[in-house]
């Protein structure tokens, strides 16, 4: 008995339609509406009531009004109410598929970790990192090899002495190029022989002295060859 009927609840399942979170929540914000315009109706309807209810002028029509605005106001309320529950589904509809992406994420996850430990087992990724420290090392012997055979090491004490000499040197040009130059020696002006003209008497000179009275060095001028040659 157990077997046919778990057969025929498999049979008559092909026959349901599978409704989506989705079409749950759109299901629901319908109910909303349609209950939103049964209380305007409702509304519009106790607003007529009432004012039929203040014209009126017969008691037993004022009872049946009063009575029909009592009904009014408990059917407003029980749609407001049924708005109530269909917003919390809504809610509670979201909440699930938001868990259920949440659980499909967990799922995938833990594949994910599985196929990871099934390829990746922690004797191989020690292995790994044994081989990685050794080539790290190897690595490390090659650049120090290379790096000694171009490189060449300098003593620093003979660094610092070959700077002392440097420095030295440096102050030594300076000095001599600081040094003043030789006195300048006054020569004497060669008379200018010209023909045709009176010869030139040579006037009564007084020694170039500065307001001290020392003799102050004159630079001697520059004469031309030909001047020279006719003196001669």
């Amino acid at each position: 008995m157990l077997f046919i009927r778990g057969g025929a609840e498999e049979m008559f399942d092909c026959f349901r339609k599978r409704v989506s979170v989705q079409d749950a929540i759109v299901a629901h914000q319908k109910v909303e509406a349609m209950l939103q315009e049964m209380i305007g109706k409702y509304q519009n309807i106790q607003t007529e009531t009432m004012r039929q209810f203040k014209t009126e002028k017969l008691k037993s029509r004022k009872l049946a009004l009063l009575r029909k605005k009592k009904t009014l106001d408990h059917h407003i309320q029980q749609c407001s109410a049924k708005i109530v529950v269909c917003t919390q589904k809504q809610y509670a509809l979201e909440q699930l598929e938001v868990t259920k992406m949440q659980v499909d994420a967990i799922r995938s996850s833990t594949s994910v970790f599985r196929s990871f430990s099934k390829y990746n087992p922690i004797q191989k990724i020690e292995d790994l990192q044994a081989q990685m420290e050794e080539m790290t090392e190897d690595l490390a012997d090659v650049t120090d090899l290379l790096s000694g055979s171009i490189m060449q090491e300098f003593d620093d004490n003979e660094l610092e002495a070959e700077l002392r000499q440097m420095e030295c040197d440096t102050e030594c040009d300076e000095t001599i190029e600081e040094e003043p130059t030789d006195e300048l020696t006054e020569i004497p002006l060669a008379p200018n022989r010209t023909p045709n003209r009176t010869p030139n008497r040579t006037p009564n000179r007084t020694p170039n002295r500065t307001p001290t009275g020392a003799p102050r060095h004159v630079r001697a001028p520059v004469i031309e060859l030909p001047a020279i040659m006719e003196a001669m």
